[in-house]
């Protein structure tokens, strides 16, 4: 890694769902509070990105969650992120707009949605990234084209698919790694039980998306990103080569510093905590 990225610092954000400002206010006031500069922004996904009603209808989601959110005015050139944002995609996204951009965009200054899965170099750090959810039923099926979006299920495009996974396999090595839900086996025992609540899924016979599990065994990244539970949860777990990951689940951006976490990068392309963040409580997302 090149050295002059050595002190750099950056910031990793919880689901957004629209509430674009609080993600800004979240981490400039960290930044004034610190006196250290952000150099960019990894987001977790569940962003929502809606320019105008019509990408709201291309979301996947109950009509009560419907809500158009601040990202228009970004869009229009009335509010500006002061950093790069780079985000995932997750399960509530306008993927009539996304679906667009199946390698990624700019979609407007400073705001880059990665794509559906890929590899992206941030100051020296290799950041592996795959947009979606596990549904085990659409996992081995094609992704629908986007021009069918108005004929299908919405829910259809939020999966990932074993060629997304595929692909992020031949990157075959990550310093980070970007998701946007949890993967399994990461929850201590410890902890499960008072977890088990809010991981329990019907559609799913285990918590989590075995297959994100699957690329951190392989890939070993130091860091795991992800959000999708709303639950701000830290802990370190053993690869399966014996290194040590750390997982950093967060909670929602709009609710403070549960929805925030922020690295810096020290010599030999390690990355450490700079904040104190609550962790592992589901009662304080």
């Amino acid at each position: 890694m090149n050295e002059s990225y050595e002190g750099t610092c950056f910031a990793a954000a919880g689901d957004v769902h629209g509430y674009t400002h609080a993600l800004v206010d979240l981490v400039c006031a960290w930044e004034q509070e610190t006196g250290d500069d952000i150099s960019f922004v990894l987001q977790v996904g569940d962003f929502e990105p809606h320019r105008d009603l019509d990408d709201l209808r291309t979301m996947a989601a109950p009509m009560k969650y419907k809500e158009l959110g601040a990202f228009h005015e970004y869009f229009t050139g009335r509010a500006t992120f002061p950093w790069p944002v780079y985000f995932v995609g997750g399960n509530h996204e306008p993927y009539g707009f996304l679906g667009q951009h199946p390698q990624g965009a700019w979609l407007v200054p400073n705001c880059r949605y990665l794509g559906r899965v890929g590899v992206i170099t941030l100051a020296g750090l290799r950041v592996v990234f795959l947009t979606g959810i596990y549904r085990e039923k659409d996992f081995r099926a094609s992704r629908p084209s986007v021009d069918q979006i108005e004929r299908l299920p919405n829910k259809r495009f939020t999966a990932i698919t074993e060629e997304d996974v595929v692909q992020a396999l031949s990157y075959e090595s990550a310093d980070i790694l970007l998701l946007h839900d949890w993967p399994t086996g990461i929850v201590a025992p410890g902890d499960e039980a008072r977890f088990e609540r809010k991981l329990r899924h019907p559609d799913q016979p285990q918590f989590g998306n075995p297959y994100a599990r699957i690329l951190i065994d392989l890939m070993h990244p130091q860091l795991v990103l992800c959000g999708h539970m709303h639950i701000p949860y830290e802990r370190e777990i053993e690869t399966s080569n014996g290194l040590t990951t750390k997982i950093c689940c967060l909670g929602r951006a709009d609710r403070g510093r549960v929805g925030l976490a922020v690295f810096r990068i020290t010599s030999g392309s390690e990355m450490e905590p700079v904040n104190d963040r609550p962790g592992g409580d589901p009662s304080r997302e």
